[in-house]
């Protein structure tokens, strides 16, 4: 009806300004009827918008001047979800623009599919996942404070394929999924254009922050964003005092994004927050409102709960305590290199802060503040871990993006935002075509030289690509596999393990094949650590390869050390 009226309004200008228009919306079995010109129209938008927790608006009474005789005007309910009349004009299949989301995503990273050495950290995942099918067992077998979820997840996609390509596509498709969450929750106020805009310019931001692979935003985000819409689309239901299935079910599926990043519960515990105070705001009232509440904390809870179990059963608990717990408790950071990372990470953020500062005037109230609470609650999680690695940043960007789409439906301002931040990411961190053949023959070569060269003694990896473990056949050496646990100052005996004794322990085996890079790589360096190993090399060992290894943002030099003596 309200398409039939905007075309009736363009061929006959002369009834622009009272144009009658009769809309009918059903969104969460609320119905609108709503007809007035334009007068009326202001006054009723005077009072459309509602308060924080969508609050009833101020009532309008004032419709004797109604040029509708004969219509019944009920009142606006389109505060509740936010649903703005352009938007439900508009009737793009949802598929349409998932098929076009995930077709940019495959575009922005084409050419790092292949690529076995694309950023350290998400090849130690993939590198333990593959490890956890021949019997390896996090926090036991080998160490990291990543919550298990994640390494489960990299086990099940190398069940699939132990190929690297295997965990890109399957990034690839969370990212193009959680740009699609993030269009659903905009055609709330806008049309297809707008949405498009907002999943466009979240998949361009990845590269900037290093979410170019498999890092593990790039899979939570997507829990996360499709918790929050879920929950954003039940409050016209918590408001009215009735609790849908879709909040345990949130709870349950935010519940499960902490499994992969333990920072995600800042937007968890908001998720759960947010709908317990809109619900105490009912007529269900605060009493009613924590009964349920109780629940949903459990749900959430049950997914770390159920590996925290299993752990217990399995008589390795204190390994998964120290991990989860202790060990993020007693890492400090390093605030010289902290405060520069925020820097550059506050450099970075600028653009999309601007643009969702802008859009969020152009977003109806309550969903302003419901996005804008979302927003400050992955602040929170990203300020809980104060290292600011540009990768911390991502989850930050889905609100972000939700925000901005308000100033991404005018079109002209949506094509100029998205084409700028194209031209910045590409600019930035732009496609290389042929980077990922020379990365897996670099990773080939220091996998033939540790083959070719390898004795009696284990293999040691000293500041190098963990996957040379797997992918040259060799077994861990020591739980502290991830480059920066041995050789990282920041790192010292932040696990069960002290750093130099679990170093002179491995050197004590003698090591017939060591590999480590030629320089530093993370400052401030392990100086006990690196002093061990560099006096066994130069007493025991000869320097047989140097190769120029290439991550996607960055190049080392790694040496290969063997013929190793006693």
């Amino acid at each position: 009806a309200l398409a039939r009226a905007d075309a009736a309004s363009d061929a006959h200008p002369a009834l622009a300004g009272t144009i009658i228009v009769t809309e009918i919306v059903k969104f969460h079995g609320l119905a609108l009827a709503f007809a007035c010109d334009d007068k009326n129209a202001v006054q009723f938008r005077a009072g459309w918008e509602g308060g924080p927790l969508g609050e009833p608006p101020c009532p309008v009474t004032n419709f004797s001047s109604c040029s509708c005789p004969g219509l019944r005007i009920a009142p606006n309910r389109t505060h509740m979800s936010g649903t703005s009349s352009r938007a439900t004009s508009d009737r793009s299949h949802p598929a349409a623009l998932a098929g076009i989301l995930l077709a940019i995503a495959v575009a922005l990273r084409l050419t790092t599919f292949g690529d076995p050495n694309l950023h350290g950290d998400e090849v130690f995942y993939w590198t333990v996942g593959k490890a956890m099918h021949l019997g390896a067992l996090p926090y036991v077998d080998v160490w990291d404070r990543k919550p298990f979820g994640l390494f489960a997840l990299y086990w099940a996609i190398t069940a699939v394929s132990g190929e690297a390509l295997a965990y890109q596509i399957a990034a690839t498709l969370c990212a193009a999924a959680t740009a699609w969450l993030i269009a659903l929750f905009a055609r709330s106020w806008t049309r297809t254009f707008g949405s498009l805009c907002a999943g466009t310019i979240y998949l361009l931001y990845l590269a900037p922050l290093q979410g170019f692979g498999g890092q593990s935003p790039v899979f939570y985000n997507l829990f996360i964003a499709g918790a929050a819409l879920l929950v954003f689309r039940a409050l016209p239901a918590l408001r009215a005092g009735r609790v849908p299935v879709a909040m345990p079910l949130a709870m349950l599926i935010a519940g499960t994004g902490i499994t992969l990043k333990t920072t995600a519960f800042a937007e968890a515990a908001f998720l759960g927050l947010y709908g317990t105070a809109v619900l105490a705001r009912s007529p269900l009232g605060l009493a009613g409102a924590m009964r349920q509440a109780l629940p949903w904390a459990l749900i959430g809870a049950a997914p770390t709960l159920a590996i925290a179990l299993g752990y217990g059963m399995v008589g390795h608990w204190p390994e998964f305590w120290h991990a989860m717990i202790v060990s993020n408790l007693e890492k400090t950071p390093h605030w010289q290199t902290s405060v520069a990372r925020l820097k550059v990470l506050a450099l970075v953020l600028v653009p999309i802060a601007l643009l969702a500062a802008l859009g969020l005037r152009r977003i109806p109230s309550p969903s302003r503040w419901f996005v804008s609470a979302w927003a400050l609650a992955a602040v929170a999680g990203l300020c809980s871990m104060p290292n600011f690695y540009l990768h911390y940043a991502m989850p930050l960007v889905v609100p972000l993006c939700v925000m901005a789409s308000g100033l991404l439906d005018n079109r002209l301002a949506g094509m100029a935002a998205t084409g700028l931040l194209a031209v910045v990411s590409l600019a930035g961190v732009p496609p290389q075509p042929g980077h990922a053949a020379a990365s897996r023959a670099a990773i080939e070569r220091l996998v033939s030289g540790i083959r070719t060269h390898i004795g009696k003694g284990p293999l040691l990896l000293y500041d190098a690509p963990p996957q040379l473990y797997v992918e040259s056949g060799q077994g861990f050496t020591t739980p502290l596999v991830f480059p920066t646990h041995l050789s990282h100052g920041i790192e010292k005996d932040t696990s069960p393990l002290s750093t130099l004794a679990e170093t002179r322990r491995v050197l004590a085996l003698r090591p017939s094949v060591v590999v480590m890079a030629a320089k530093v790589r993370n400052e401030p360096v392990n100086a006990a650590t690196r002093r061990a190993v560099l006096a066994y090399l130069g007493r025991h060992c000869r320097m047989v390869d140097a190769v120029t290894t290439y991550e996607w943002v960055r190049e080392d030099t790694i040496t290969l050390w063997a013929g190793c003596r006693d």
